[in-house]
């Protein structure tokens, strides 16, 4: 028994303030240890059947290292320092474009249509097992090339095979949407779609006699480029290096070591096809080049032959070599100055020359006016054929590389007329220095200076000629190197263990879900229920004491609680009685009021066992009154006469007490005033002077008087004898009572309406609460 005051219970702020009652949470996690069973079932078999039915998923990575060609920086010393060799591929590789490219929607797709993957196979073996087939499917479905390249949307062929052969083909365009349903065929069958004919038939892995169930998903091109471009991952390998990693996770590690070592196969192809182009485009213009100089050279050195023959000549420089000493300097520099004349004039021609358009310029200006315009030219040619590589016609890249290339391409020209003017001036001013030698040395024929113009011509032809002709061996041997753009680091190779699925990750989700479910569930259905459950809940959400708590009647008879009877339900109205002993403080307090929040509650059944369980103290005479007027029950429930009653004894003066007094049969010490007939105005009845007189009259008589009165959220009655009662015991019922009923019972008390109140929990489960576990021996019929 609580030898604490029930007044004394603390308030529902106070309780909230109090400590964490893990072991009241466990006891209500527990009784829905049915849930947490079917969750944890449910939960793991999910996850079983998920790595059973899913395939292992491994990662697949390849390395490749893209660097700059060779011999790019030999070439331009050899050449003294004209360098045409950015037009062969020669200039330092982007890292990040060659991502871009290697990434790029054509080189995927080129891999795509090599290895047929738009189309793939799988097979079903039993319920929810399917096996991949990859260039081993023993059905196969064909096409032409065309018709992928043009294809927009994805198809499903589901072909049955059965054991003589024969096939029924379905051809799907999504899961409601059959487009072809083929029965009973023979194959090879070709099927007629509104997207093209398709061919299916028997590949050389077909077994006959066996049945199969093979599924193909169709696609385009297109399509699964895209899908690839998703799936392949190309990145740097690391900061500052050259080096791109490559990779991909695919169920079949053979398709994904396929998909990378195509991808790096068909970019080193790419790379030595765009430089074969450029080489062969750079080698035509040098051979041009080469005839009209080798016939200047021819023309020159006729010149000088006929001159010889005609002035008797042996050699001209070695008689002339006394008297000229003193202007080779000047000749040298003319030499020099025309030489560079010439390859600006080159330059000129190559860029007014339209279908040289988006061709690097195969010449380094010696000029400060020309030389930088042709660099930022031959720096956006290069960019603009490296973006020509992945980007289409209209990107907008292109277009505004093009702009800039238009007006770069006037500033070269521009630099290059200013450049041949400024070496014309030089020009001019070295030939008048040789004029001025020439004066000085008069003693030298004319045959001799003229000689030396013949001879300088032939000069500049032959130093040209030489140049274009090293150049040509330098492209040559460009155009015969086979070395590929980028050297394969690491082939395409498989991680050791799968990355999905992760068995310890799914068991560990399928732990938290199996757990987290139920909780969820439980939290919804308690902020869901307008109703508790257990004396616990109630005292969660109350402002009153709770005094205790009554299991669920189990016995046929209403009043449990008689002399020398023992069980569970017959010691918790004793623990409720001692409880309300506390509350009645004083020798005159006698009096206790019971009531509830509506009818249906078990208050007539609270208010007699408690009546019976008072009347089982030693000299204690207890009377049972029922004021419940409007709805009278104690007479039919205890097996008493119905009238007469309190009504009768409040309606007639002259009536007296112990005319309506019963005695309950097997209880001596316990009386039984029952409500008697309902009364047309029963709440002036209640009213009246005779309730008083009747309550103070109980008083005198006996020692503990039990009023059964109305429900509060009903009727007003109750308020007509609260403030006689002594006591009030307010009852509420297990998955019954409303929680709105509860607030009424706590305005109720906050208002003073009704007084000492103390609130118990009628029809608890034996279950949820474990204080009457023990045995109670043979009387102990409620178990």
């Amino acid at each position: 028994m609580d030898n604490s005051s029930p007044n004394t219970a603390p308030e529902p702020a106070q309780a909230a303030a109090s400590s964490f009652d893990a072991g009241k949470l466990l006891r209500k996690l527990l009784h829905y240890w049915w849930l947490f069973v079917l969750s944890f079932a449910a939960c793991f078999g999910i996850a079983f059947f998920y790595l059973n039915v899913t395939p292992p998923v491994f990662l697949i990575r390849a390395s490749v290292l893209v660097g700059d060609d060779d011999g790019s920086s030999a070439a331009k010393k050899a050449s003294g320092g004209f360098d045409i060799s950015s037009i062969m591929g020669g200039v330092s590789a982007n890292v990040q474009d060659e991502i871009i490219v290697m990434g790029s929607e054509s080189l995927v797709q080129q891999m795509v249509e090599e290895l047929g993957l738009n189309v793939n196979y799988s097979e079903k073996h039993g319920f929810m097992k399917h096996e991949q087939h990859y260039r081993n499917s023993p059905i196969v479905v064909e096409a032409p090339k065309e018709l992928y390249d043009t294809l927009s949307t994805a198809m499903v062929f589901k072909i049955k095979c059965d054991k003589m052969g024969r096939a029924d083909i379905k051809v799907k365009k999504s899961f409601f949407n059959t487009l072809v349903h083929l029965k009973g065929v023979q194959l090879p069958v070709s099927v007629k779609t509104p997207y093209g004919i398709f061919s299916v038939q028997k590949s050389n892995f077909y077994v006959p006699g066996k049945a199969y169930n093979i599924t193909a998903s169709v696609k385009g091109y297109v399509s699964k480029a895209e899908d690839y471009m998703a799936d392949v991952d190309v990145q740097l390998y690391a900061k500052k290096s050259d080096g791109i990693s490559l990779g991909i996770t695919d169920s079949n590690v053979q398709r994904g070591r396929d998909i990378l070592n195509t991808l790096m196969r068909l970019y080193n192809e790419k790379g030595l096809k765009d430089k074969d182009t450029q080489a062969i485009a750079t080698g035509k213009f040098i051979d041009d080049r080469i005839n009209l100089i080798y016939k200047d050279l021819i023309g020159s050195e006729s010149e000088i032959e006929a001159y010889k023959k005609a002035h008797n000549m042996v050699d001209p420089e070695i008689q002339g070599k006394a008297v000229i000493g003193k202007q080779t300097a000047s000749e040298n520099a003319i030499v020099a100055l025309q030489t560079q004349y010439r390859i600006m004039s080159m330059i000129r021609d190559f860029i007014a020359n339209p279908a040289n358009k988006y061709n690097l310029i195969p010449f380094e200006a010696d000029s400060t006016a020309a030389s930088g315009s042709v660099a930022a030219y031959n720096r956006l040619v290069t960019e603009r054929m490296r973006l020509a590589e992945s980007a289409k016609d209209d990107n907008a890249v292109m277009h505004n590389i093009d702009k800039q290339l238009a007006v770069t391409r006037a500033n070269v020209l521009r630099g290059v007329k200013s450049s041949m003017q400024a070496l014309n001036i030089r020009l001019a001013q070295a030939e008048s220095q040789e004029a001025a030698a020439s004066d000085k040395i008069s003693q030298v024929p004319t045959t001799e200076r003229e000689t030396r113009a013949l001879y300088r011509q032939q000069g500049i032809q032959n130093e040209l000629y030489t140049y274009l002709l090293q150049k040509r061996e330098e492209n040559a041997l460009k155009l015969a190197s086979t070395t590929p753009k980028a050297k394969i680091v690491d082939k395409a190779y498989a991680s050791s263990k799968p990355v999905k699925p992760k068995v310890p990750m799914v068991l560990f989700l399928a732990l938290c879900m199996a757990v987290f479910i139920p909780v969820t569930i439980i939290y919804l259905l308690h902020m869901l229920n307008t109703k508790f459950s257990s004396q616990d809940d109630l005292e969660e959400i109350s402002a009153v004491p709770v005094i205790g708590h009554v299991h669920h009647n189990r016995h046929k008879e209403a009043l449990v609680v008689r002399q020398g009877k023992t069980s569970a339900i017959v010691e918790l109205f004793r623990y409720l009685r001692n409880n309300v002993q506390f509350m009645l403080t004083g020798p005159e307090a006698k009096v206790v009021l019971v009531t509830s929040s509506t009818s249906g509650e078990g208050k007539s059944f609270v208010s007699s066992n408690l009546a019976a369980s008072f009347a089982l103290l030693e000299g204690k005479k207890v009377v049972l009154v029922g004021m419940d007027i409007r709805s009278p029950k104690l007479a039919d429930m205890l097996h008493l006469k119905p009238l007469p009653g309190i009504t009768s004894y409040l309606a007639k003066s002259d009536m007296r007490l112990d005319e309506i007094v019963q005695h309950m049969p097997g209880n001596e010490s316990l009386d039984v005033i029952v409500a008697g007939a309902v009364p047309p105005n029963p709440s002036e009845l209640l009213l009246g002077d005779r309730t008083g007189k009747l309550i103070a009259e109980l008083r005198e008589r006996y020692d503990y008087v039990i009023i059964d009165s109305a429900p509060v959220a009903q009727v007003s009655d109750t308020f007509s004898v609260a403030g006689m009662a002594d006591a009030t015991v307010y009852v509420t019922r297990a998955n019954y009572t409303k929680r709105s009923m509860v607030k009424l019972m706590n305005r109720l008390v906050a208002t003073k309406r009704l007084a000492n109140v103390g609130a118990i929990v009628n029809d608890t489960k034996p279950s949820q609460d474990n204080s009457y576990g023990y045995g109670y021996g043979k009387n102990d019929d409620d178990k």
